[in-house]
């Protein structure tokens, strides 16, 4: 909170009831605090925004709190390779430099460090804010709808109060990169399935030459991708999949580096040295030809045609990236807006400057990969990772040194995708823009819509592409050759291809559950002919050998490396599997990749396209015969014949039956140590529009207060958030999400308990804060399109559902002004509060960190999650010795007038004395034991400890006897009442009889709260 606006959590309530939310990032010389907001909500939000800066309070407990959601973040990140690497890279930088400094931070460097020092942490963030946040260094960007003198005054009037402290700003002296750290041969051990050669060279501040940006125009050449190139040559041997080479992001004012990336092979990983040789080859090359003007003449026309007729981008963006911008000292005012695009002027003696700096004794390489071969003698101390150190090879050092020459690299060819046809087809009236496309042409095989841009006139067009086979999709292997498909098609592709993303012109094609998807979009001129390309390679391709090894492994890899996925991301993968009938997991894929091969993958190609129906959309700066030129392009190049109706594959949606299902899991990688849940509530159809507006803004209400308990004031992991999610052609669900180190059987009964809680808020809320609430959805459906991107996105939408609702806003906001805060409670008790829904149904995908012990089955079918629960947090806290069944004996004994403190008094005299952990017979061990039963239960006695609030919630729960399925579902504590079904039990299932002995003879496990928990996905998911 701040001295203004004193109540925690009243900057981001405000924003969350009008539409809004905020976040930051910190950078390695900036801090960028950034919000959105609804319009009319803006005055408001930029007054409590300022106060941060003006006069915080910086609280004990919030102080605290914060620490723990940095160390939360970081140990979120331990697995990342990506964070991994950055901290290596910074470890082996100069110890004279602050880039050699940890990154993020976590409780040991944090609170820490400042007991270990005897230093008061809050005392010391007051000192940061007081030296630091100093008008002198700050930057400000409010955009808004209101006039610019409107803007100015509320700029001015809300932040002419931050103190000027004659502060400027810090800069890093010398470089991170000297000749000590120079040389150096790095080899990492990843986590996933990736092998990464970094070559990095040290620069100098290229800040000051932001009119020509040297950087620019070498990362250009170096990460070209056409004919000639580094990455065309690699590729061709099966070396490599990708280049990246440019300024790096992890430069700053100073002191510059220029990164070359590589991701390699299985057999690039064997020829990383040739590869090393090849891009020393080429850099050898651009000396011997000198800086290419007509090279930095196709760069500066590219980017004025980007900048004339660039495209709005969402405000939080615009404002977040011109603050950065705004922080160069080297940039004068009238080049804000367009610095990050023009390139203005060609300085030849500039790049060649530059170019000196790319030499074999100003660079070090890094190279990561999982399966390195080598004795890792030294561990990274805040990710734990396992790295050597050594001089690059001398042999090798020898030749980049020498004279490097290969016949197939050379500088790229003129761009021939560059627009020359920048004109206009529409013409600027006073009518509305149209409000949906027309259907141009419905034929066998064939359904062709089109809209002539009336909104936006810029030379921009859009193409979208359905082509439906069920082919595509119709078993694992099947997923598994699609997935190949697109990608040697890409990689086919890519000499070709490039040039036009240069040119802004962009393609993408994916495979999805019906066939494969086909995008193209940007300058219109060119369009018809890229995607003539594309269609003529697709429909012709064959089979390369080296394309075929290089990317089945690289399919492989994927697949392996889903394992190392965030808890969350599983999770939600689960809740997917478990909703649709057609869903194929990694894990499937994986059984049935053995049977992948050429000759397999290039009959699979051959039979794609025999029969197909094509959908398509045409949107921007074409005329009507242009769209249907295109579509008859699509249907001749392909050649296919119209695929029937019946022959259709359907995305089918599963229906729950009503109760509480929960799915538990294994994290399939051992070293991370969170877990998550993700809870659905079902919530009505999704065809219903007055209960969809309903669960738009139930979850707009519910957004923030979530947020806020679980993850602000219970700290429970730094992944938290609530929405809500629709299947077409089936149910609605809100969804409530957390990724924690805390067992999930906990954090299911902390989410739980917030949902039987939060109706008394919803009853609660007064009219003028429901009216906020309401406003701010309607704006939000109200909110001009900003590019044709955007306007096609919602057009394709409505076309692929099949139901094409154009007129989907309007009805929203039709039905969104007959809306009450009656409605929202109305619905809460009919679909989300456990103890009115007569129908109540959730599903609930728990994944568990291997480094928590899970429950068995046993313990599921015996015990109530309270005191699974209750388990989980004292052995979190460090008492492990009670078992189970005692502390369900603890949790038994427990009455509804018990309090918190004589619950906690009587669980440690029970549960957490020497005498019941440690045989007296060792004193040194009974001392230190005693020791460390005397730290866990300060610990667990602290005000907010987790122990505490899992007591406080089995208090509320004691009511409830054993043999009634209350404790994890019901608010009132009595027998959930389900339709057609006693308490706790289901309707009856597919096959007949009692769904009840049909789920259990399959392995379900019906627990004393009534849920229905089971393991095996698959076998769950038969019954539905």
């Amino acid at each position: 909170g701040t001295t203004k606006y004193p109540k925690e959590n009243d900057y981001n309530a405000y924003l969350s009831a009008n539409g809004g939310y905020s976040n930051a990032y910190t950078d390695l010389e900036d801090t960028c605090y950034y919000f959105e907001v609804t319009y009319d909500a803006l005055e408001g939000a930029l007054d409590r925004f300022s106060q941060f800066f003006i006069d915080p309070l910086f609280t004990e407990d919030c102080t605290d709190r914060e620490v723990r959601a940095v160390d939360s973040e970081h140990k979120k990140n331990i697995q990342s390779d990506m964070w991994r690497q950055y901290q290596i890279e910074k470890e082996l930088s100069s110890k004279d430099h602050p880039f050699s400094m940890f990154a993020t931070g976590n409780q040991a460097t944090l609170s820490g460090a400042a007991t270990e020092l005897g230093v008061d942490l809050r005392g010391k963030l007051l000192e940061f804010h007081a030296k630091y946040y100093s008008a002198d260094i700050m930057k400000l960007v409010v955009v808004g709808r209101d006039s610019l003198d409107q803007l100015t005054e509320w700029a001015v009037s809300k932040f002419s109060p931050i103190l000027s402290k004659g502060m400027t700003k810090p800069l890093f002296k010398g470089h991170p990169l000297t000749e000590r750290e120079m040389g150096k041969f790095i080899r990492i051990k990843s986590i996933r399935q990736q092998r990464t050669l970094d070559m990095t060279f040290a620069l100098p501040d290229l800040k000051p030459f932001r009119q020509s940006k040297p950087s620019r125009y070498l990362g250009s050449l170096v990460g070209h991708e056409g004919k000639g190139s580094i990455l065309s040559y690699v590729k061709r041997r099966g070396w490599a999949t990708s280049i990246v080479a440019g300024r790096s992001p992890t430069s700053a004012e100073g002191f510059d580096m220029f990164k070359v990336t590589v991701s390699l092979t299985e057999l690039g990983l064997e020829k990383y040295e040739d590869v090393i040789r090849v891009v020393f080859a080429f850099l050898q090359l651009l000396q011997s030809k000198k800086p290419q003007k007509w090279f930095q003449d196709e760069l500066q026309r590219v980017s004025e045609i980007e900048y004339k007729f660039l495209e709005k981008s969402e405000s939080v963006n615009l404002a977040s990236n011109l603050a950065n911008t705004m922080q160069n000292r080297y940039l004068e005012p009238q080049w804000v807006l367009s610095d990050g695009m023009l390139l203005n002027e060609f300085d030849e003696e500039l790049v060649e400057w530059v170019q000196g700096f790319l030499v074999p004794d100003n660079f070090r390489i890094l190279l990561a990969a999982r399966e390195l071969d080598v004795d890792f003698d030294l561990t990274e101390k805040y990710y734990g990772v396992s790295y050597r150190v050594d001089a690059i090879p001398e042999e090798l050092m020898r030749d980049l040194r020498g004279e490097l020459h290969f016949d197939e690299l050379s500088l790229p060819e003129p761009n021939l995708f560059i627009p020359d046809n920048l004109e206009v087809k529409g013409q600027k009236t006073s009518a509305e823009p149209g409000a949906e496309p027309a259907l141009l042409k419905l034929a066998e095989g064939l359904e062709l819509w089109f809209k002539q841009d009336d909104r936006f006139f810029l030379p921009r067009g859009e193409v979208r592409i359905n082509v439906e086979n069920p082919r595509a999709y119709e078993s694992p292997l099947s997923s598994i050759l699609s997935q190949l498909f697109v990608l040697v098609l890409k990689d086919s592709l890519s000499e070709i291809t490039y040039d036009a993303q240069v040119a802004g012109l962009w393609f993408d094609i994916h495979e999805s559950v019906d066939g494969f998807s086909i995008t193209v979009d940007g300058f219109n001129d060119k369009l018809p002919q890229l995607l003539r390309i594309l269609l003529t390679t697709i429909k012709s391709y064959k089979v390369d050998d080296t394309q075929f090894e290089v990317y089945s492994r690289e399919v492989r890899k994927k697949l392996d490396n889903v394992r190392h996925a965030e808890p969350y991301n599983h999770v939600q993968t689960n809740t997917h599997y478990l909703n649709y009938a057609t869903v194929w997991r990694y894990s499937d894929k994986l059984s049935a990749f053995s049977l992948v091969n050429k000759q397999r993958l290039q009959k699979f190609i051959d039979s794609l396209f025999e029969q197909t129906r094509v959908q398509m959309i045409v949107m921007g700066n074409f005329a009507e015969q242009d769209a249907l030129d295109m579509a008859d392009m699509v249907i001749d190049v392909l050649g296919s014949m119209p695929l029937p109706d019946y022959a259709r594959q359907w995305s089918r949606v599963l229906l729950h039956n009503p109760g509480s299902y929960v799915h538990h899991a294994t994290m399939p990688e051992d070293a991370n140590l969170n877990s998550s849940i993700d809870v659905s509530i079902y919530t009505g159809l999704t065809q219903s529009d007055r209960e969809r507006v309903v669960l738009d803004l139930t979850s707009i209400i519910i957004q923030e207060p979530f947020f806020d308990q679980l993850r602000t004031k219970e700290q429970l992991g730094y992944i938290t958030y609530s929405s809500d999610r629709k299947y077409s052609d089936g149910y609605m669900t809100l969804r409530l999400l957390v990724q924690s180190e805390s067992n999930p059987a906990y954090v299911s009964q902390r989410i739980n308990h917030f949902v039987r809680g939060f109706r008394k808020r919803l009853v609660d809320m007064t009219q003028e804060e429901f009216e906020r609430y309401a406003n701010s959805l309607k704006v939000k459906r109200e909110e001009k399109l900003k590019n044709l991107y955007g306007e096609t996105s919602r057009y394709w939408t409505h076309v692929c559902s099949g139901y094409y609702l154009f007129d989907k806003i309007d009805r929203d906001i039709a039905n969104l002004a007959t809306i009450r805060k009656d409605d929202i409670v109305a619905f809460w008790d009919k679909y989300i509060n456990p103890s009115t829904a007569l129908s109540f149904t959730s599903l609930t995908a728990a994944i568990w960190s291997t480094k928590i012990a899970q429950p068995s089955d046993a313990d599921l079918e015996k015990y109530p999650e309270i005191s699974i629960a209750l388990h989980g947090c004292l052995m979190r806290d460090g008492i492990s010795e009670p078992t189970l069944e005692a502390v369900d004996a603890f949790v038994q004994s427990l009455t509804p007038v018990d309090t918190e403190d004589e619950a906690l008094a009587r669980l440690i005299q029970a549960l957490c004395t020497p005498a019941a952990t440690v045989d007296d017979d060792d004193s040194e061990k009974a001392t230190t034991a005693a020791s460390d039963i005397a730290k866990a239960v300060e610990k667990i006695s602290e005000p907010a400890s987790y122990v505490r609030t899992a007591l406080s919630m089995a208090i509320e729960q004691a009511q409830a006897p054993r043999d009634q399925p209350a404790a994890t579902c019901n608010g009132d504590m009595s027998p959930l009442p389900l339709a057609n079904g006693s308490a706790g039990e289901p309707v009856v299932g597919a096959h007949g009889g009692s769904a009840s002995s049909s789920l259990k003879n399959i392995g379900v496990i019906k627990t004393p709260d009534g849920t229905w928990v089971f393991r095996e996905a698959s076998t769950f998911k038969a019954t539905l």
